[in-house]
């Protein structure tokens, strides 16, 4: 009897042995699997740091020269922006307030790009190369004011978003070209429909599961144009009251 029963016993435990190994190995390979998602998805998530989140609009680009409620910077300069004139502290009629900003775009001899342009950045010149932005994913729409010195100046484009880098935006939006008035005239850039990320590269497209397109500005605003296409020496306009808005 011992000897008929033996077989059926080797086999039991035979098979209870490669069981146990198969669990273990599986287990095993579990683990180390989950620990290279881990570690891929952290570099995701660091690569697609989100800002600092806004939760209280309007939250301002400009206000006034000196306001504290001003959270972006007009440091972004751009094409042969360095022969225009700036003035933060203009007070030739603003729209509200005591100042508005000023821009003189003049043509120079030493103008090399044939066009200007500016970004308000967060922190001051960041060119997408620090990791801090804000995160205004409440926002529906920013709006500003704005006029020309005579009235028909083109402003080929004003934009929110659109610096790359490795802490890039994470969207853009624009209007334009626009034909300034000579009187102030309110402008909107709708940001229900910014949904175009910039993407320059694999991590871009991994970043679309944790990200809004408004969940990393860095340029809160930015306007460019070119004196060929206003056909003009010098282009003159005015900017007030440039804020984001629910």
């Amino acid at each position: 009897m011992l000897y008929k029963k033996t077989p059926i016993f080797v086999l039991v435990l035979l098979f209870l042995c490669v069981s146990l190994f198969l669990f273990f190995d599986i287990s095993k390979a579990n683990n180390q699997s989950t620990e290279v998602l881990s570690r891929e998805e952290t570099i995701t998530r660091a690569t697609c740091l989100l800002g600092e989140k806004v939760k209280d609009f309007p939250f301002y680009v400009y206000k006034d020269a000196d306001a504290g409620e001003n959270k972006f910077f007009p440091t972004g300069n751009m094409g042969d922006l360095s022969g225009t004139e700036i003035n933060a502290f203009c007070k030739e009629s603003p729209y509200t307030g005591p100042t508005c900003m000023k821009i003189v775009y003049k043509d120079k001899p030493e103008q090399i790009y044939g066009w200007a342009g500016l970004y308000w950045q967060y922190p001051p010149n960041n060119w997408g190369t620090i990791p801090k932005a804000y995160d205004l994913s409440g926002a529906t729409k920013l709006t500003f004011w704005a006029r020309g010195k005579y009235g028909g100046e083109v402003i080929n484009k004003f934009q929110i978003g659109g610096i790359a880098g490795k802490y890039r935006d994470s969207g853009v939006a624009s209007i334009g070209p626009i034909i300034l008035p000579k009187k102030w005239h309110k402008y909107t850039i709708n940001l229900k429909k910014i949904d175009n990320f910039i993407i320059t590269g694999y991590e871009d497209k991994e970043c679309w599961p944790f990200m809004d397109p408004l969940s990393r500005i860095i340029g809160g605003f930015c306007w460019a144009t070119s004196l060929k296409t206003d056909n003009r020496q010098d282009i003159t306009f005015y900017l007030d009251e440039v804020k984001f808005e629910k």
